[in-house]
């Protein structure tokens, strides 16, 4: 029987799909991520909260840019934010590109 569960957490998953999708809604991101939206509300103020997020309100819609100098908890408080959300939107291109 296989396992059910991510190696990624509810946190980084959304984390991840914003730096990808940076003027996503809250909607778009629930629906990406398979969590409620109430859920991806909290998540979003829970990353922002420690500064990993920055929220800018543009008219009616949200955009959110990471934090490249933040860094993850202990044991990877030596790696930056950005190092990791790089890979991950190389990543992305790559997969889009073929």
């Amino acid at each position: 029987m296989a396992a059910n569960w991510n190696l990624i957490a509810s946190h980084g998953t959304v984390l991840f799909y914003v730096a990808t999708h940076q003027e996503a809604t809250i909607r778009e991101i629930a629906g990406a991520t398979e969590l409620t939206e109430r859920r991806v509300s909290q998540i979003i103020r829970d990353l922002s909260d420690t500064d990993i997020l920055m929220v800018e309100r543009r008219g009616r819609r949200n955009v959110y840019e990471i934090n490249n100098d933040a860094t993850f908890a202990t044991p990877l408080k030596d790696v930056r934010m950005g190092t990791v959300v790089d890979l991950i939107r190389d990543s992305v291109t790559k997969r889009d590109a073929n």
